[in-house]
């Protein structure tokens, strides 16, 4: 997709004195196509805005064809979620109590749950688990990018520097790693973290990528790699597919539940869509089912 019609941008690169690469995301209209951000959820917004960097980059690095961060706490009955597909599909939903809990306080209270989940493209349907993983990230630093910072220095044993700005309206990520298990010299590594923290958030958002790269690693050579536009699922995006790819994985007896009750409407939080279903619809979904009914054998 051309800029021109997708201000989104993805922009690898690498440092050709020292053995480092980055990423750096820009996202534009984050209000506008993440209903939770409309709503003015100004407590969740930092979260879902790295949590929604991390996927991206993760997705466009691995080549996964799904890569998902949630945090999940029952305590709090809280859950915040965003996703990434290969095709740059982009998703991001938080619920009431996500919405009105700052980070600090969900990693600062016990029984919270943080994980990552990458599918691979030969997953084809939500029961076929056989292509997914997943990993557990502590919920031990007051925000989402530094938690991940912590997963992939010691979990993943890539030394990484991620920073994400973020108004209501636009983003901007920057993710650096060393390359390929090579060791960055202390100094240089010690620069860019200096040099990332110096970034505010005015300048963040306001530069375009490119020229942002430039002013920030002014005494490093870059490469510039090919650019990627990752789009915000939205009207044209299949979640009435989706939605019905997850009631076939419903058990038979829920599934019957929901036939008699004749029709069922559903919402896709992440993008607003209603999508509704008929009993004819739902019969269909499991070949055991019939009128209603689990069939017995």
């Amino acid at each position: 997709m051309s800029t021109a019609t997708n201000p989104n941008v993805l922009l690898p690169f690498s440092f050709q004195n020292i053995p480092v690469r980055g990423h750096v995301l820009q996202l534009q209209g984050l209000a506008e196509h993440i209903p939770t951000l409309a709503q003015g959820a100004e407590n969740c917004r930092q979260t879902l805005t790295e949590l929604l960097a991390a996927a991206a980059l993760i997705t466009h690095d691995s080549q996964m064809a799904l890569t998902t961060l949630q945090i999940q706490h029952p305590a709090l009955n809280l859950l915040a979620f965003a996703s990434a597909s290969s095709n740059g599909t982009l998703r991001a939903y938080a619920n009431p109590a996500a919405q009105s809990t700052p980070f600090a306080a969900i990693s600062h209270t016990s029984g919270g749950l943080f994980a990552v989940t990458l599918e691979t493209p030969t997953t084809t349907t939500p029961e076929n688990t056989d292509n997914r993983y997943q990993s557990l990230i502590s919920l031990s630093h007051p925000t989402a990018a530094q938690c991940l910072t912590a997963y992939f220095t010691t979990s993943a044993q890539i030394p990484t520097h991620f920073a994400v700005f973020s108004n209501q309206h636009q983003a901007l990520a920057l993710m650096l790693q060393t390359v390929g298990g090579q060791t960055v010299p202390p100094d240089d590594w010690q620069r860019l973290h200096l040099l990332l923290q110096t970034l505010k958030t005015d300048e963040a958002l306001q530069t375009s990528p490119q020229k942002l790269l430039q002013n920030l690693f002014a005494e490093d050579t870059l490469l510039l790699h090919q650019a990627s536009h990752p789009t915000f699922a939205g009207p044209s995006t299949d979640t009435r597919g989706r939605m019905l790819a997850a009631l076939a994985a419903l058990p038979p007896a829920e599934l019957a539940e929901l036939i008699q009750q004749k029709t069922v409407t559903l919402t896709d939080q992440t993008t607003g869509q209603h999508h509704t279903f008929t009993a004819e619809d739902l019969s269909h979904l499991h070949p055991q089912t019939t009128n209603g009914k689990p069939t017995t054998h």
